[in-house]
């Protein structure tokens, strides 16, 4: 027997991605968590957002639930939920995939900032209070106001209803029992049918992979399912190595410009096709050319490295390249007595330098993605799972890579994971990691040490535009000759260092 079930009602908002699947993939999540039950849902709503970033319009929803989980477990529970729909939030007040909150849980108060219950800003908005009178028009609410009485004073705030939903019907007649039911069931009935989708998509793909020739190369922050369909799921440089040893027709390089990039200099006799052009790079951009040779010009005789994540000009200027998997050892393999520029990360940079006890020149750039994760964030994560290794990636901030027990690139965090005697991982880098390490170590248990540590660029492919992609043969990647002949040099002794 489960605990005595309390009355909650959870909102749902998305405004990334197909916004529809979003919240029926979660609506399923909810219907078959542990001790509760889902026994209404609201209308969907379409919003636009209140304040923050310039973003898109928001769906939102609130169903009602009753639960035995105790507010945190709940919390804990929708968090896991979150993450298993792709969540992604770029900003803390921006646009997200997925976001749940528990607006109400009956007989229970919080002000931590972690589970603020009840809502402290549910009576300001239109987009919950109608979903919720839907469901609970009479619920008492903190001001003492009733949820339709609230409503009154938001109804100037604009909130479109999509469609209708199931209200609760706890102490209906046999027929709406019935009706709950069928509720209940269609979730999880959805969930089945977009499962079965995805993996119709990816058949699809693989089959007309096979009958082009074609190699299909996947970054391990891409999504999930377009990892699974991969022929290859690595980090720059496994990827890098791949290419140059393809003997493929087609390459398709589902990951973000630069990397494609790499791909069509390291294998000029392919065709390299990315399924989403537009897929760049933000830490790649913080390196222009004209300034490079600037900075060159002041350094006189300077090593040039560059991370692999920069583009073919940039390459072409380098004299040797590097991953976060080698960047120390390229380091240490160069001439003691000449001056290294690194570019353009500084904390893979200082983080290598020290490793390899050199003193770098180093660009001022930085991955926006890696800079979200905080000293709090690791001491809010450590605090949920003490026991709990962590491992983060070298484009961290100093101070995190100091508080890690490992600094790893993406390949080194799965050897790391793997070989140690640890059942639980605090994970430091982009969150679409934790699927590769969750689909290979299912016997460990994975973590991110923040949600917000979503690089957008990588979550643009999709199982559609890959198969496009396909289908098409485009967009396709080139690299003008002289340009590829000068930066394969960097490239290739890049590989030769190994990491």
């Amino acid at each position: 027997m489960g605990s005595p079930r309390v009355r909650v009602f959870v909102a749902l908002g998305s405004n990334l991605g197909d916004r529809e699947r979003t919240l029926a993939q979660a609506r399923a999540q909810l219907a078959h968590l542990p001790d509760t039950e889902l026994v209404g849902e609201s209308g969907i709503y379409e919003t636009a957002p209140l304040g923050g970033p310039e973003q898109g319009d928001y769906l939102n929803q609130v169903v009602e639930l009753h639960t035995g989980l105790s507010p945190w477990e709940l919390l804990a529970q929708l968090q896991q939920i979150e993450r298993n729909c792709g969540r992604e939030r770029l900003v803390r007040w921006g646009p997200r995939t997925l976001d749940l909150d528990i607006l109400w849980y009956h007989g229970f108060s919080s002000s931590d900032p972690r589970l603020e219950v009840p809502h402290p800003r549910m009576e300001e908005r239109r987009f919950v209070l109608e979903p919720l009178a839907e469901l609970a028009p009479d619920l008492i609410l903190p001001s003492g106001r009733t949820v339709g009485e609230a409503l009154e004073s938001v109804r100037g705030q604009e909130a479109r209803r999509l469609r209708q939903g199931a209200r609760a019907m706890c102490g209906g007649s046999m027929d709406s029992q019935k009706d709950l039911r069928l509720e209940q069931e269609r979730p999880h009935v959805e969930t089945q049918r977009l499962q079965e989708e995805t993996q119709r998509l990816q058949e699809k793909i693989r089959e007309l992979a096979r009958q082009k020739g074609a190699i299909i190369l996947a970054h391990n922050y891409q999504r999930p399912e377009v990892q699974e369909v991969a022929d290859l799921v690595g980090d720059s440089l496994e990827l890098s190595r791949q290419a140059a040893a393809a003997q493929a027709r087609m390459i398709v390089f589902c990951g973000v410009h630069f990397m494609a990039e790499t791909a069509a200099i390291l294998a000029p006799e392919s065709l390299v096709v990315i399924p989403e052009p537009e897929a760049g790079c933000t830490l790649a951009d913080k390196v222009e050319v004209e300034e490079l040779l600037a900075l060159k010009a002041r350094h006189p005789g300077a090593l040039v490295v560059s991370y692999v994540n920069t583009t073919a000009a940039v390459k072409a200027l380098s004299d040797i390249c590097c991953t976060s998997a080698n960047a120390a050892q390229v380091i240490a393999s160069l001439p003691g007595d000449r001056e290294i520029i690194f570019v353009p990360d500084r904390n893979l940079g200082a983080w290598a330098a020290k490793k390899a006890g050199r003193e770098l020149v180093l660009w001022p750039g930085f991955c926006p993605t890696h800079e979200l994760i905080t000293l709090d964030d690791v001491k809010q994560a450590r605090l949920c799972h003490p026991g709990a290794k962590l491992v983060v990636h070298p484009e961290c901030r100093p101070e995190i890579a100091e508080a890690a027990d490992a600094v790893k690139g993406t390949s080194g965090m799965l050897r790391y994971c793997r070989e140690e005697e640890a059942a639980e991982f605090l994970i430091g880098t982009e969150v679409g990691m934790l699927a590769r390490l969750r689909r290979e170590l299912p016997h460990k248990r994975f973590y991110p040490v923040t949600q917000l540590a979503v690089c957008p660029f990588m979550k643009m492919t999709t199982l559609e535009k890959l198969l496009r992609a396909l289908q098409e043969e485009q967009p396709v990647v080139r690299v003008e000759p002289v340009l590829r002949e000068r930066a394969l040099g960097a490239v290739q002794r890049m590989i030769e260092v190994g990491g």
